[in-house]
């Protein structure tokens, strides 16, 4: 069986509010492993939880925001279990106490592949994340709706002591702006200013506010550009990777 809470945990950080619909869920030895990418391909990125209660299989979701409101009607501790079909695996059977829920799974091979970022990467900048800092950078883009934005640049405080500064709003002169400062850095070059979507990195830390830990790391390779955020607890693990904006 496995909490209730802790399954919305983990669909939620792939779903990221309807980003990721279609996914297979790789379970062996206990472990589920989800690859996922964006439908604009900008991002890609895994999900890994330990102690998953359901034997080894693939099981494709192909309608993961149906798979939210079934779940969403539960309580407690549910069961997990699925249903065959010729060898094929056909439907996803959820149980409470009170309900037991069908979902209707896909073909594997209707899902799309999940992909990988090719080649060795080197991170220019790191930074921790805690929880206190996955708020504020939440909170930031919500007082610009309207901003697609986010700029990460090098801005050392005025102890010339090293920060990293996520500037909402763009670079735009006049336009409104939010920044926030990460502290706990480690940087090999500070020649840093790379343009993200802010609503995807807003979704992303929104969805992992529930880790304990949190590291966000930037690669400034020439056509290789990217971001990579993880977040870990005792059990799950996410991944992301995404691509930069054209400036």
């Amino acid at each position: 069986m496995i909490d209730k809470l802790d399954l919305v945990s983990i669909i939620s950080k792939y779903h990221l509010n309807g980003t990721v619909e279609q996914v297979r869920w790789d379970i062996k030895n206990n472990t589920l492993g989800i690859g996922f990418n964006s439908p604009s391909k900008d991002l890609l990125g895994r999900i890994d939880y330990k102690e998953f209660p359901v034997e080894d299989s693939v099981i494709a979701i192909g309608n993961t925001s149906q798979l939210v409101k079934l779940i969403g009607i539960t309580n407690g501790y549910l069961n997990l279990e699925y249903n065959k079909k010729h060898k094929l695996i056909t439907q996803l059977i959820i149980a409470d106490n009170q309900y037991t829920l069908n979902y209707a799974l896909a073909d594997t091979n209707h899902i799309p592949a999940s992909g990988e970022l090719a080649g060795e990467f080197e991170y220019t900048a790191t930074a921790e994340i805690d929880n206190e800092s996955i708020s504020a950078i939440v909170k930031a883009k919500q007082a610009l709706t309207d901003a697609n934005t986010v700029v990460i640049k090098y801005s050392p405080n005025e102890d010339n002591e090293d920060r990293i500064e996520l500037c909402f709003g763009g670079n735009i002169q006049y336009s409104n702006k939010v920044s926030f400062y990460l502290q706990d850095v480690n940087l090999e070059d500070t020649n840093i200013d790379e343009h993200y979507d802010s609503s995807r990195i807003k979704e992303i830390m929104y969805c992992n506010k529930d880790m304990t830990s949190g590291k966000l790391s930037l690669c400034l390779q020439e056509n290789k550009e990217h971001i990579k955020l993880e977040f870990e607890n005792d059990k799950l693990k996410s991944t992301y990777y995404l691509v930069s904006k054209e400036k």
